[in-house]
């Protein structure tokens, strides 16, 4: 979604008046010569269209609904009209002007752009031309009969866009030259004076003495521009077509878009000698070469010819602050692979992510790791509050790995020579450096350049006052730069898009669908890991579905509702695929077969993460249990079953537990159990040795830790707020939401469900307008967090639910995960760049820190959800009410977790990352069939590290870690195993640096 968020800026015709010197009324005089020096090559056409029907009617320009509705626009002389897909009927006869010349040499230009769903152009009763959002311009040839005097019948048909006005931005008439390689006529003096302005050139005050539209006035424009300086600097240039996998289309709209954009794009090839094009997405090249193999046989000849670049990267042009570390590395790691494999007559060193919604200050590592030398975007561009401030530096994540990063021109341009001069300065404005890069071609729904773009440009080669273009690939112009690596700025933080700020809040359930989907492939590899070192050999997890889902209007739910109806199937059948092939592989591993529903006597408890304490607490069959020649402790459920506390365990482990006589054996003491104690009226408090919690009327009123100091200055709020206004409905959150608070109804006491030991278990219930909410708090035995299970049926249209707890002591920093790293943050945002970020997308968890002697609270989350910290809050987004452009956005019942954990100490002495896995990935169990052994598969990591993935690999595995925290970290894996970096040699221990994403491999010592 690379919409230009300039679409209505209205230059002056003939750029800056760069003429400041003297009074305004000399300045006034000189602008209204420029004006009508460019009438001699330019007829504006907006004030002549009037709408179509009987009768005499007035111009459209300066309709009444325009000017009250839109005055913005109105002042700048759009023709608008109502949202809502209504369509509107222009029309106008053409004439050929009579100061023009009616030269064979020149000819006439109808030149369009527009701000409309649809657009039709008719020309005496023949369908000329036709665009859409994304094809916003046109500029068709006149046919010679007009300039012989035949006047043309226009009919304009413009349809508006659903979400927004619509608009006829520009109409004019414009004077060329027929051959680029001549001007007889001098018809672009008028323009070239305009870039000759535009560049800082002077006008002379003779000139006012002169008419405009006189010959002399002419011969003296055409001697100033002649003796001026050429324009400075340079332009290096390549087609290219955006094209987004989904967005306001389906999916299968994409695949047909791909194929026209691309056999497109091959024939200019053949047409346009100079041009070179260049495309990204290895999932896009990979279905094509699936699907049209002829085709995608064209796509391979002209890359071995070089004038084809892939531009590729990650697998899609994923979002990039809403996945796992596991996840962003698989979009490199796959789509690396495909490039290499599939292109490798080019070399595959470059990131291209023009439009995603911000970026993770982990990407350099991750990217990295795969070869990526070089990060491309264009998206910070479209910061809402202050520009960011470098357009070409060396972006460094905390652990060391360094990008060179290329902020992009804007995508989706075309072949006007002004913008070309204006990105040129622009560039070497912010760089230093005077050759810019420049990417023509239609974008978001592809098209790419087409052969009017392509003409205009050419029109101007000889022409001193464009600058000088060359074109050529994306990797020449980057290695252009590098000589200058040496003097770039370092930037060492997230890159943080001003904007936006929604996304990780709207469509909740493709949030949900994407973690179930990370856990269990995840869960797949490690199995494979596993069997790998244990001789049975298992297969490692298809990402790709999951991979392909993550691109960036699709997982931050900003499509229509088609492409989320579509991806449901995908979530399913990818979860289906993944479950039954790592429960095959699972009961493979451990010499079981899954157990007959009749006779499940025996069960199986997996932790699949090599963390360093799981305290397992598992919902079995009514009955006793025992596990380890123990009998445990266990609680009924109401619901059915029971729960049952199992040994502690670390690293890598498996728990056979089999139903015994409870009678026979003694039970195992229960580890920090859960005590209920009731205070006056409906007030609980329940407490584990651990924590200590507060319910009573409202939900949660206090919590504290194991030495009983208080987190919460006031009970846990429910907040709702109203959320309208903005106009990129689903991606952004109202800045000024918190004006607009709306009434939260608690619905009777709280309601005591289960009283401990193993599990203590409190519901409050509300009404939030039309909609209900149920928080369920469960507190579990010797687990360091309470649970928070909010079950939500949501009816609400654009508001904002929140969750916000009142801290007791104010926090000074915190912490929070982000794909391969973890972010730090004042919580009071004092620059402008930190007060910009009052709403922040995480993954799994986030830490206060509050002054000495330390500690805070960590909220940890079963997926990625939008947060904002302040020294006296915390707040979590749990839904909206967006319209567009999914109208149902939302909407339906949702189930979202999350748990409060408070700290002792720093978060890294805590280990609240392995804490976040482990409530976000408490361990596989089911019954299994057979003799299936309680064992340590894998020792634990240090409680300090990550774990990120597992594979294997020839006499061991290898496993992909993280350590997050500020301090090296020395892990000695013990247990007969031993360590090193990938190629070094095996050893007992071994350091991770701060912020280290590593690559390690584990064998067993002889």
């Amino acid at each position: 979604m690379e919409t230009d968020r300039r679409l209505f800026e209205r230059h002056h015709p003939m750029g800056q008046d760069r003429v400041t010197s003297g009074s305004d009324s000399l300045r006034a005089g000189r602008s209204e010569w420029i004006e009508t020096f460019r009438r001699r090559s330019r007829l504006d056409l907006q004030a002549r269209w009037r709408r179509s029907g009987p009768g005499d009617r007035p111009p459209h320009l300066g309709d009444a609904w325009g000017r009250e509705h839109r005055p913005d626009w109105a002042a700048r002389g759009l023709l608008i009209w109502p949202r809502g897909r209504g369509w509107i009927r222009l029309e106008q006869n053409l004439s050929w002007p009579q100061s023009w010349s009616r030269s064979p040499e020149s000819r006439g230009r109808l030149a369009l752009s527009w701000w409309a769903e649809r657009m039709r152009l008719w020309v005496d009763g023949e369908l000329v031309h036709e665009g859409d959002l994304f094809d916003t311009a046109c500029r068709w040839i006149v046919p010679d009969r007009c300039r012989e005097g035949k006047p043309l019948q226009l009919l304009l048909e413009l349809s508006s866009p659903l979400h927004d006005d619509g608009a006829l931005i520009s109409s004019c008439l414009n004077l060329e030259p027929c051959c680029e390689a001549s001007d007889p006529d001098r018809v672009l003096l008028p323009e070239a004076l305009q870039l000759h302005l535009a560049a800082g050139g002077d006008l002379p005050a003779q000139w006012q003495q002169l008419d405009p539209l006189s010959l002399q006035a002419l011969d003296a424009v055409e001697n100033h521009l002649a003796r001026a300086e050429p324009a400075p600097g340079s332009l290096h240039w390549l087609g290219h077509a955006h094209l987004d996998l989904a967005w306001l289309w389906p999916v299968a709209d994409t695949w047909q878009a791909a194929e026209r954009t691309f056999r497109s794009a091959l024939q200019l090839l053949q047409r346009w000698p100079e041009l070179h094009f260049a495309h990204s997405t290895p999932a896009l090249y990979e279905w094509l070469e699936r699907h049209r193999p002829a085709l995608f046989a064209g796509v391979r000849a002209a890359s071995r010819a070089g004038r084809w670049e892939p531009i590729n990267g990650p697998w899609v042009e994923t979002d990039c602050v809403l996945v796992s570390s596991a996840s962003l590395w698989q979009q490199f790691h796959l789509g690396q692979a495909y490039s290499r494999r599939v292109f490798p007559e080019w070399t595959h060193e470059l990131a291209w992510l023009p439009d995603s919604f911000g970026f993770t200050a982990g990407l350099p590592a991750v990217a990295e790791r795969t070869g990526v030398r070089w990060f491309c975007t264009h998206k910070l561009a479209w910061n809402a509050d202050q520009p960011f401030p470098h357009r070409l530096f060396r972006w460094r994540s905390r652990g060391g790995a360094e990008l060179f990063a290329l902020m992009l021109p804007p995508i989706g341009r075309r072949g006007e020579p002004l913008d070309m001069l204006n990105e040129q300065r622009d560039w070497q404005l912010a760089t230093g450096l005077d050759r810019a890069l420049w990417i023509p071609g239609v974008g978001d729904h592809g098209g790419g350049p087409t052969d009017e773009m392509l003409e205009q440009m050419r029109l101007w080669d000889a022409m001193p006052q464009a600058p000088k273009r060359s074109a050529g690939t994306v990797r020449d112009h980057l290695a252009s730069l590098e000589p200058h690596a040496g003097r770039l700025p370092v930037w060492r933080d997230e890159l943080y898009l001003e904007l936006h700020r929604g996304c990780a809040t709207s469509r909740p359930d493709q949030k949900r669908h994407n973690r179930t989907l990370e856990r269990l492939l995840r869960e797949v590899d490690a199995v494979a890991a596993l069997g790998g070192c244990s001789g049975t050999a298992g297969e490692m997890g298809d990402w790709k579905p999951l991979l392909f889902q993550q691109f960036h209007d699709i997982l931050p739910g900003t499509s229509i509702p088609e492409v989320f109806d579509q991806a449901e199937a995908v979530w399913r059948s990818a979860r289906r695929k993944a479950v039954s092939q790592r429960d095959h592989q699972l009961r493979q591993l451990c010499g079981g077969s899954a157990g007959p529903s009749r006779c499940r006597e025996t069960w199986l408890w997996f932790g699949l993460q090599p963390l360093a304490r799981w305290s397992p607490l598992l919902r079995l069959p009514a009955g006793a249990w025992s596990g380890a020649d123990m009998v445990l402790p266990r609680q009924a459920c109401p619901t059915g079953g029971v729960w049952v506390q199992l040994p502690l365990q670390s690293g890598i482990s498996s728990v056979a537990l089999n139903r015994c006589d409870a009678s026979a054996v003694e039970v195992t003491p229960i580890r920090a159990p859960v005590k209920l104690q009731r205070l006056d009226g409906d007030r609980w408090r329940v407490s584990n040795g651990l924590l200590e919690v507060d319910c009573g009327p409202g939900g949660l009123l206090q919590l504290r830790d194991s030495q009983g100091v208080a987190q919460l200055a006031g009970p846990l709020q429910l907040a709702r707020f109203q959320d309208r206004g903005e106009f990129w409905d689903a991606w952004d959150l109202a800045a000024e939401y918190r004006r607009h608070p709306l009434a939260v109804e608690v619905l009777g006491p709280c309601q005591l469900l289960e009283r401990g030991p193993l599990v203590v278990h409190v519901v409050q219930r509300y009404r939030l307008g039309s909609s209900v909410m149920r928080l369920d708090m469960r507190l579990q035995a010797d687990c360091p967090w309470i649970e928070l299970i909010c079950s939500i049926d949501w009816s609400q249209r654009h508001e904002l639910l929140r969750l916000e707890l009142p801290l007791a002591s104010a926090a000074v920093r915190y912490a929070a995960d982000s794909a391969g790293t973890v972010l730090e943050r004042p919580a009071m945002a004092r620059t402008s760049r930190e007060q910009s970020r009052w709403e922040v997308p995480l993954i799994s968890w986030l830490a206060t820190q509050v002054n000495a002697p330390g500690g805070g609270l960590a909220v940890l989350l079963d997926g990625p959800q939008g947060v904002d910290v302040m020294p006296e809050r915390i707040g979590v987004s749990l839904l909206r009410g967006p319209t567009w452009p999914d109208p149902g956005a939302d909407r339906g019942w949702h189930r979202q977790r999350l748990a409060l954990m408070p700290v002792t100490g720093s978060w890294s002495s805590a280990c609240v990352p392995q804490a976040a896995i482990a409530f976000r990935e408490p361990g596989w169990s089911g019954p299994l069939a057979g003799h299936p052994t309680s064992r340590r598969w894998l020792p634990a990591l240090a409680g300090e590290l990550v774990p990120v993935a597992l594979r294997p690999e020839d006499d061991g595995l290898g496993l992909r870690c993280l350590n997050p925290g500020p301090s090296r970290c020395r892990w000695e894996p013990r247990e007969g195993w031993l360590v090193s970096r990938q190629g070094g040699e095996p050893a007992q221990a071994i350091e991770l640096r701060p912020g280290e994403l590593a690559d390690l491999r584990l064998v067993q010592s002889s």
